[in-house]
């Protein structure tokens, strides 16, 4: 769930006054994953040019902890690869490539 709240090109924008947050995709497929990747609790909140910013639920204690991964780099879905891949940095320093796509 976590690669597909990490893995894609959206814009999210949050209502200041409701804590919201809606969202801006390529494609129809590209946000149903990261809403998919919501419902468990793996909420794509923000991201920046630099980062990216996950709200994960703890199943166990129920609380939300706020997760920022450094974005490195995007690897655009191409047909060629059929796949689309991100490169980034977890806080506690591991290096991280996600991909997905067809096989």
């Amino acid at each position: 769930m976590c690669l597909l709240a990490l893995c894609h090109t959206a814009i999210s924008e949050v209502d200041e006054k409701t804590v919201k947050v809606s969202y801006e995709a390529e494609s129809l497929d590209e946000a149903a994953f990261f809403i998919a990747a919501r419902e468990p609790g793996f909420e794509f909140y923000e991201r920046t040019q630099l980062t990216i910013l996950l709200r994960e639920l703890n199943s166990a204690s129920g609380k939300i902890t706020e997760r920022t991964y450094k974005l490195l780099n995007i690897l655009q879905f191409t047909i060629a690869r059929k796949r689309m891949s991100v490169i980034v940095r977890d806080e506690e320093g591991k290096l991280l490539l996600l991909s997905k796509g067809a096989n």
